[in-house]
């Protein structure tokens, strides 16, 4: 059977959300591969109330089970078990004092993650061959009640009455050859996209922008930052299998697209799984365009009638996403974010390029992030600036570079911070301004021009004021914090630096998604430490 044969609307056609049941919509029957697969994920457990109360009364001093008890009425018996759990966790010493797995529980909340199998299905594009960044448990048909000229007739289940429509079938014609079935890693990584698009609807389903955040939108932020952590497993991870990936069922899948909201007043595509934003499946149909002139003529028409709306429309939408972003960074930042303007301008940007989506858009987001975290530098450096004769200066004689590279990887170490060959550390250009620093600074006034100087050139400055054992903000230099919450700093700012030019490489991989949602927390941490230092003179007024 030709690989075109394969897709035929038998039991009509996948559909996992409602579409809107008004506005002009471009219907289409998408073909997908869909393999049914036992996954593993990762279930984080967090504290439960009773464990976050004794932990931290445990902190306080307060750790005898009849204390306990006392302070917060409930029976000795009860205290004593939990007490125990904590105990046997690691959580707190045989006398009850909280150990630095305890203090971290109770900051993060988190007590664990536990593997576990799932059996869902994946969806895999048959012309790309790149996996959907959702998954399913059950697979849910829309019947289709007849199909003639490349169009399926369905009626939807709108409110007030069936809404008859017509969605155009991509792909006939098109001359296929069946993908390689998924690999284990890329059904991980779709089943880990659906479930954090779905914790991060839960978040701003439960926001109130008018009134702050409710309990319910908390805990869903906190389980979303937790999954940060859960959806990358290690490669030696035994539960890193996938299994039962056996032949993939032809199916087609309801997609649809809305007139005049889309890049450049095009069409834009909407998630079919309702869990915005969905930017590869703009990058897929762009694709599906060069090969099926069908398609491409539906979707030119559905543009051309968009295009007299774009203009002030357009503009007022963005003002709109721009202010929703706002309202969400500063939810999760808090207020001080405000008083941070250049910071706040960095992130607005990372979230708009975020939301364009696509290979350029990742290059965007990675561009933003890595500014901030040049901002951040230049603030660090300006604000805790190095001892005026660090350790390795001795008399009036230039120190060797061999020795400052030594302080360097002392300071790095003590720091905590994780050095990989080829990192930061090892390319920093270590000259005058370094080996002379006393004398430079006495003669200039200062040893490096911070607002012009770039990550790699501060990086060394930033090192020794945190670090240095002559340095007098060695121990409460943000840096410190930056190193305990990320010790793979020097790698990552190598990473986002090689993602932020990956634009002028010929190759792309189909991680688009991936890399927008780790730029963004890395730019997170970056922020969340601006905000969290003294604002500026000019900052203040």
């Amino acid at each position: 059977m030709a690989e075109e044969d394969m897709f035929q609307i038998r039991r009509g056609v996948l559909r996992f959300h409602r579409p809107p049941d008004s506005g002009e919509l471009l219907f289409l029957c998408w073909p997908v591969l869909a393999y049914r697969v036992t996954a593993p994920v990762l279930a984080v457990r967090h504290l439960n109330i009773i464990e976050r109360v004794v932990l931290a009364l445990c902190r306080a001093g307060v750790r005898r089970p009849e204390d306990i008890a006392e302070k917060i009425h409930q029976s000795a018996e009860l205290c004593e078990h939990v007490l125990r759990q904590l105990r046997e966790g690691g959580r707190v010493d045989r006398y009850g004092v909280p150990t630095a797995l305890g203090r971290e529980t109770l900051d993060t909340g988190r007590v664990g993650a536990e593997a576990e199998l799932i059996v869902t299905h994946v969806l895999q594009d048959p012309l790309t061959g790149r996996l959907w960044p959702r998954a399913a448990r059950d697979l849910v048909f829309q019947r289709v009640h007849g199909v003639r000229d490349g169009q399926a007739e369905l009626r939807l289940d709108s409110a007030g009455s069936p809404r008859p429509i017509t969605a155009r079938i991509v792909g006939e014609g098109v001359d296929l050859v069946r993908p390689r079935p998924p690999g284990a890693q890329q059904v991980i990584d779709a089943v880990a996209a659906q479930r954090q698009a779905e914790l991060a609807r839960r978040a701003e389903r439960f926001t109130d922008f008018r009134n702050g955040r409710s309990p319910a939108a908390h805990t869903a932020e906190r389980d979303l930052q937790a999954l940060a952590t859960e959806l990358t497993m290690p490669h030696e991870t035994a539960v890193h299998r996938v299994l039962d990936t056996g032949r993939p069922m032809a199916e087609y899948l309801l997609v649809w697209l809305s007139e005049g909201d889309g890049q450049d007043g095009g069409p834009r595509v909407r998630d079919p799984f309702g869990l915005e934003p969905n930017s590869m499946l703009r990058r897929t149909l762009t694709e599906w365009i060069r090969e099926d002139p069908g398609l491409a003529d539906a979707v030119s028409g559905a543009a051309d009638t968009a295009s007299a709306r774009v203009g002030a429309e357009y503009r007022a939408a963005g003002d709109a996403v721009r202010r929703a972003a706002e309202s969400r960074l500063v939810q999760r930042l808090g207020g001080e974010l405000r008083r941070r303007p250049e910071a706040l301008t960095l992130l607005l940007g990372l979230e708009e390029a975020a939301a364009r989506g696509g290979e350029s858009g990742v290059e965007s987001v990675a561009r933003e992030a890595y500014r901030l975290h040049e901002h951040l530098f230049r603030r660090l450096v300006a604000e805790y600036p190095p001892p005026e004769r660090p350790s390795w200066a001795a008399g009036a004689r230039a120190a060797s570079v061999p020795t400052v590279r030594s302080a360097l990887a002392t300071a790095a170490k003590a720091l905590g911070l994780d050095r990989p060959r080829g990192s930061y550390l090892d390319g920093m250009n270590v000259g005058k301004a370094l080996t002379e620093y006393p004398k430079q600074v006495r003669m200039h006034g200062r040893a490096i021009d911070v607002e012009r100087a770039y990550v790699r050139d501060l990086l060394p400055y930033a090192l020794i004021a945190a670090a240095d054992p002559k340095s007098p903000h060695r121990r409460d230099h943000p840096l410190r914090e930056l190193a305990r919450d990320r010790p793979g700093v020097l790698a990552d700012l190598e990473q986002l630096r090689e993602l932020r030019n990956r634009g002028s490489h010929a190759t792309r991989d189909a991680t688009v998604e991936d890399d927008i949602d780790w730029c963004r927390r890395l730019a997170l941490d970056a922020a969340r430490l601006i905000v969290s230092m003294p604002p500026t003179p000019l900052e203040r007024n």
